[in-house]
């Protein structure tokens, strides 16, 4: 249900973070970057809010951490970028594209799976380690690898929270009231509906974790649960599904029930040799980086940013240096080709 959701919200107001990034920096348009913000600034409230009355843990994810490998997610979140701008699309619109019938994005969403398996714990994997650990910032406590933990242990807890309930607001505010972003109720609907849907998976997880005895909290996240799914459907049964791989399955079943809706259901395949190689190549690059980043623009953008870790700034702006490079490259080169992404 939460993957279902956020499918629906993302195919219904056209949610694409790479759309949103090449809108404000070739066409000086910042509503889908703000629109991001909204769906940010309503994961964090409700997140917190779960927090609050004791739903889940955040020290039972993979964010909690007693060191802050920011070489690591700052690489892995430029490559991620530059792979999305080669494609069009992060790993989450691959999947609403899936839904509305596009077959590069399935073809995509297979390469980046299979990769994502290999760099995490196959052939690639040694390449990974070489990255990872070449500098960390030592925490004292896992509790440290959040902002309210490391600003109580320096201010108190107190100032800490005002200053945390300070910035939320200055993120809502400066999200929800642009004249654009205004304008497009329905934009702002989805983004909200996405944080919603971040929330809601720190939530069943939670709850899960002590009734079902799962491995850990999580929310939602696409870089490694495409290569777990691909690996559930050729040798597990579906009844075994984990978080991950049933939302990412519910994204796909969202996107669709919205598409077919709307009337958008529409085959759609490569138009020539080199669009299906940058996709290649794309898919590569968002696999290897998401996973050295342990998290794509929702794992780390929105999931990681909902329990206020400290890798997702480091992450985000990984990414946003990324796409720019990516821009550049396919502005550059025109003969990789590829029009302006669908926002």
């Amino acid at each position: 249900m939460c993957g279902l959701v956020a499918g629906a919200a993302a195919r219904y107001g056209h949610l694409c973070s790479m759309g949103a990034i090449e809108d404000a920096e070739l066409g000086g348009n910042w509503r889908g970057v703000k629109a991001w913000g909204l769906a940010l600034a309503t994961a964090i409230v409700a997140t917190q809010t779960s927090y609050y009355f004791g739903l889940f843990d955040p020290l039972k994810s993979i964010y909690a951490t007693t060191s802050l490998d920011w070489p690591a997610a700052l690489l892995g979140g430029i490559l991620f970028g530059v792979g999305m701008a080669l494609i069009g699309t992060c790993s989450f619109g691959m999947l609403v594209r899936l839904g509305s019938g596009d077959l590069r994005a399935f073809f995509t969403a297979v390469i980046a799976g299979v990769a994502a398996v290999s760099v995490n714990n196959g052939a690639l994997s040694s390449l990974r380690l070489q990255f990872e650990g070449l500098s960390t910032i030592a925490l004292d406590s896992p509790d440290q690898a959040f902002a309210p933990g490391l600003l109580a242990a320096f201010i108190g807890t107190q100032p800490s929270t005002i200053i945390c309930r300070l910035l939320l607001c200055v993120l809502f505010l400066c999200a929800a009231f642009d004249e654009k972003l205004l304008r497009r109720p329905r934009l702002m609907i989805s983004a909200a509906l996405l944080g919603l849907a971040v929330a809601g998976g720190w939530v069943v997880t939670g709850l899960a974790y002590e009734a079902l005895e799962t491995a850990r909290v999580e929310s939602l996240s696409f870089v490694m649960p495409g290569g777990r799914t691909l690996l559930q459907l050729m040798s597990e049964s579906l009844r075994d599904t984990g978080f991950s791989v049933a939302s990412l399955i519910g994204v796909v079943c969202g996107s669709f029930l919205v598409a077919k809706l709307r009337q958008e259901v529409l085959w759609e395949a490569f138009d020539d040799v080199r669009e299906m190689r940058r996709h290649m190549l794309g898919a590569l690059f968002m696999a290897f980086g998401g996973v050295l980043a342990k998290g794509c623009t929702i794992g780390q953008g929105m999931s990681a940013g909902s329990v206020l870790a400290l890798s997702m700034p480091i992450v985000v702006l990984g990414i946003f240096i990324g796409a720019k490079i990516g821009l550049a490259i396919l502005i550059g080169r025109p003969f990789l080709g590829r029009e302006r992404s669908q926002s």
